[in-house]
């Protein structure tokens, strides 16, 4: 722990015969970043396997690119007809084609091996016909609740993408690690995560297999950070939650911190719910027509739009056109028994929604919940909030739920935004992280790795500036300042997790979890920020980047 902090007399008057004395000649220590959201096990297997992270985050521009970079990982390392292939990271609208690689592209590498692709997101996947094959999705594959299985044009067939819950199947195919190669990828990636000088970070929706990793990771002496992770809310039986209430607010190497809720998807893969259509219709999804006949739900019916799906009359009200909108991923039922489920048992919930009819279902649940009794105590958390609105701002701050922004959408996705998905006044106010504080909230924020790298100082300076790819300037009067954002990823983020007494801030009697940085960001060009490395990560006095030679 710290013993200590003041001016250097009174300071060095505490030097004894072992103390290490370190100068740091100008750069600049602070409190250790704690990721307010992530997954951390997603981020292990990330490392793992053929990274496709489309430029600038990495060097995909192309669905031709991802299939060599799959023919070269089948050549060196999975020969073997049947070994299955995996890829990380693609992006429809991160390459030239602005699509999803195909069934049809993915065979084209391979028929013999199982090849499946998570999309940036980790909202949708692509598959191959062999991967297809052995999970069982067939023209015949009905689209599960709360999620689709996309078809080639004027079929049934799958056309290899797979929304949301329709992954489930997928997933459950998908071949574990040994025990051992599974500890020795979390060791690895928790690895990178301090060399991020990341002393605190979450798995935001952990399954059992993954929770069982964690504390065996745990037991096994090798996290080198402390963990906190969420349980989805779907997976959840009476043994887990009980063990939820039992150390939600007990701070330990690793435990679990609440339950994960997640009401939709993401915004570049056209799942997430929006009140008002996707700017630009997405491919498979325009506008359906047809002559008007009854009510609109009427016609939804027998169109099989779900109702999601967004009405608009022609001037001569005889074509109604009907607009996709993205979807839920739970019912206002299922969100209202699971956030009286957490609240009867007095822990706190994440809540994911990136659209803002999702935030209108979490709003709608927590108020049949809680009535005019609001739970600031148990900090229930809005997970990425990316279009959240004005008056759900007004009623998140009168119910004490808190917001955590994505804001490396800004840099990475800002110009698609603003010209695809949401359009130039709502791509204006994601993240709306001024408006939040300016009500006297707190925040957090977040990289949601292994969506975008585990770069919190990335994470600030799009915070601070607020810049597109492009160079763009999008929504300036969302920003805010360098120390309100360094606040959000330490001593705020120390406060979601319930920790403020021990973490968060330099002051004797917390952890000594620290950071050295080569620069300091209050100081620096704020365009600059995200330029600034960081040479040293201690957890608990011990460093843990780089590897300590102790």
């Amino acid at each position: 722990t710290i013993i200590a902090t003041g001016d250097k007399e009174s300071v060095l008057s505490l030097q004894g015969p072992n103390t290490s004395m370190l100068d740091l000649q100008g750069r600049a220590l602070l409190p250790g970043f704690i990721d307010a959201h992530s997954h951390v096990v997603q981020s292990t297997l990330k490392f793992a396997v053929v990274n496709l992270d489309p430029h600038p985050i990495g060097d995909v521009r192309t669905i031709a690119d991802i299939q060599r970079k799959l023919r070269e990982r089948i050549t060196e390392t999975n020969p073997e007809p049947g070994k299955w292939v995996f890829g990380w990271g693609y992006d429809d609208t991160g390459v030239a084609e602005q699509r999803h690689p195909t069934r049809e592209d993915l065979d084209a590498v391979s028929t013999d091996h199982p090849i499946l692709l998570m999309h940036i997101s980790s909202h949708l996947m692509a598959a191959n016909s062999k991967a297809l094959g052995l999970a069982g999705i067939n023209a015949g594959t009905a689209d599960p609740e709360g999620g689709k299985i996309q078809r080639m044009p004027g079929s049934d067939e799958p056309n290899g993408v797979l929304e949301e819950t329709a992954m489930a199947a997928m997933l459950a195919r998908i071949p574990a690690p040994t025990p051992e190669r599974a500890l020795e990828m979390l060791a690895f990636g928790l690895g990178k995560y301090a060399e991020a000088g990341i002393t605190t970070a979450q798995e935001g929706g952990a399954v059992p297999a993954m929770l069982s990793l964690l504390e065996r990771g745990a037991e096994a002496g090798i996290l080198p950070i402390d963990i906190v992770s969420y349980p989805v809310y779907a997976t959840l039986d009476d043994a887990t939650f009980e063990r939820i209430a039992q150390q939600w607010n007990q701070p330990a190497r690793y435990r679990m911190g609440g339950i994960k809720l997640v009401l939709d998807g993401s915004i570049q893969g056209y799942t997430a719910y929006l009140s008002k259509p996707y700017h630009v219709q997405p491919t498979g999804r325009a506008e359906v027509q047809a002559d008007r006949c009854g009510s609109d739900n009427g016609l939804k019916m027998v169109l099989g739009v779900d109702s999601a799906g967004t009405v608009e009359h022609g001037n001569d009200d005889a074509i109604i056109r009907i607009k996709h909108r993205g979807y839920p991923n739970m019912t206002l039922e299922e969100v209202a028994k699971w956030v009286r489920a957490s609240d009867e048992a007095g822990i706190p919930f994440l809540a994911h929604t990136n659209g803002d009819a999702a935030t209108d279902i979490l709003i709608e649940a927590v108020g049949q919940v809680r009535g005019e009794r609001p739970r600031p105590e148990l900090l229930s958390v809005i997970i990425h909030a990316q279009t959240i609105r004005e008056d759900q701002l007004n009623y998140a701050a009168n119910q004490g739920l808190v917001p955590s922004f994505f804001p490396i959408h800004v840099q990475f996705w800002g110009d698609r935004h603003r010209d695809i998905f949401l359009g130039p006044e709502r791509a204006g106010r994601i993240n709306p992280a001024r408006s939040a504080l300016d009500r006297g909230m707190k925040i957090t924020l977040h990289h949601d790795a292994p969506v975008a790298g585990i770069d919190i100082l990335n994470v600030v300076s799009a915070a601070v500036n607020r810049r597109t790819t492009s160079g763009q300037l999008l929504g300036p009067e969302q920003a805010i300042s360098p120390y309100e954002a360094l606040r959000a990823v330490t001593k705020d983020a120390a406060w979601q997790y319930f920790e403020e007494h021990r973490k968060g801030t330099l002051e004797a009697g917390k952890l000594a979890d620290m950071v050295i940085l080569s620069e300091d960001p209050l100081q620096v060009d704020p365009l600059k920020i995200n330029k600034v490395e960081v040479l040293q990560t201690i957890k608990e006095g011990k460093t843990i980047f780089p590897a300590d030679p102790g």
